[in-house]
């Protein structure tokens, strides 16, 4: 029995890692990459490159990604994320 649930507990920590996905794509404001904007979606944030390109791990499910424009007001994009990489570009203006 103690075999059974060392192979299990040892199956799941591996496999953990496997659940995460990437949720990733470009943003652009007034027609231009959008470069350093905080984005964050769950309990996930990153940044913006200078391309406009950004990129989140996060498990499956559905989110809110919430996009910090250079103004100071956040913009806010229904988004679900699969189990495999999931593209949400955003177009802002």
């Amino acid at each position: 029995m103690k075999k059974i649930l060392l192979l299990s507990l040892a199956f799941l920590t591996l496999a953990a890692p496997a659940w995460a996905s990437e949720l990733f794509g470009k943003i652009s404001y007034k027609g231009a990459p959008l470069k350093d904007a905080e984005v964050a979606a769950g309990d996930k944030s990153g940044k913006t490159n200078a391309l406009g390109f950004y990129s989140l791990t996060l498990d499956p499910g559905a989110y809110t990604l919430k996009v910090k424009l250079p103004d100071g007001t956040t913009r806010e994009e229904k988004v679900d994320v699969f189990p495999q990489a999931t593209e949400k570009n955003l177009k802002l203006e």
